[in-house]
């Protein structure tokens, strides 16, 4: 029977989807194979860089590419670079020995989704792995979501805006969480924070200005845009650090980093 690791989210399923692992170091080829082996639909292992571009050229319908950097010949990026080619929208991730910038910046650049530093940490593995698949899950309903739009420019405005509406909450019918650091959730439809094995309650503030921050999550909310934001006859700076304290104690204190004299921003997961 196949044992399938963790998951929640719309594409919990790894069992669904097929995966390419390249890695030309024995020992953890055939470790991570195990897991892999139990988790995905199908999988595809190759020591090479060649051998992996080879099998991606052969098998158009693997969802993940997983590889290691340091490879003789042809590397880890190279490779991605090439199988990004083929089809830009493959989700990927790397394995390395080494935290070098350089290497890890020109990731960035072929569309990279994450990488883990060797000795490789499974659990962490795979949450990055199922963020990524999330992210090709997103990738697809947003293809699909543009097809349906295309499908009906031919139709009159009444029909176009039932379409779309239809499309529309057919994506927010899905599960809408949000990973904060540390590997926290955050449940929009149930207004708690997932930690591993329970759940976490809020007060009505503390969702005010948790779901505020997730929403603004590349910027910087200065303290007076949160104290105007929150629904209480008297907003102050004191109120909003106090909020931020209590959300800190029940989680993490990087679940809100402060910009001493600006404002708070979110902590994401990367």
């Amino acid at each position: 029977m196949k044992r399938v690791l963790c998951y929640h989210s719309p594409m919990k399923n790894l069992e669904n989807l097929s995966i390419l692992y390249v890695e030309d170091e024995e020992g953890t080829r055939n470790n991570l194979r195990y897991y892999l082996e139990n988790s995905f639909k199908k999988v595809f292992v190759a020591t090479t860089g060649e051998e992996g571009l080879m099998l991606f050229q052969n098998e158009p319908t693997i969802d993940v590419v997983m590889s290691d950097i340091h490879m003789p010949k042809m590397d880890g990026l190279e490779m991605i670079r090439k199988i990004k080619q083929i089809n830009p929208n493959v989700a990927c991730l790397l394995t390395t020995a080494y935290n070098d910038q350089e290497y890890l910046l020109e990731a960035i650049e072929l569309g990279v989704f994450s990488y883990v530093l060797k000795p490789v940490d499974v659990t962490l593995l795979f949450e990055k792995l199922r963020l990524a698949c999330e992210r090709l899950y997103e990738q697809k309903q947003l293809s699909f979501l543009s097809a349906k739009m295309s499908a009906i420019t031919s139709l009159d405005m009444v029909h176009f805006s039932k379409a779309l509406d239809a499309a529309l909450d057919e994506l927010a019918s899905k599960d809408k969480k949000v990973t904060l650091c540390n590997l926290f959730h955050y449940d929009f439809n149930t207004k708690k924070i997932l930690a591993e094995e329970h759940s976490i309650t809020l007060s009505n503030q503390e969702i005010e200005l948790l779901e505020y921050l997730i929403t603004h999550k590349n910027e910087i909310v200065p303290y007076a845009t949160l104290m105007h934001h929150l629904s209480t006859q008297n907003p102050s700076l004191e109120l909003v650090r106090t909020i931020v304290k209590s959300i800190r104690k029940k989680t993490t204190k990087g679940i809100i980093i402060n910009l001493s004299g600006v404002g708070y921003k979110i902590g994401m997961h990367v």
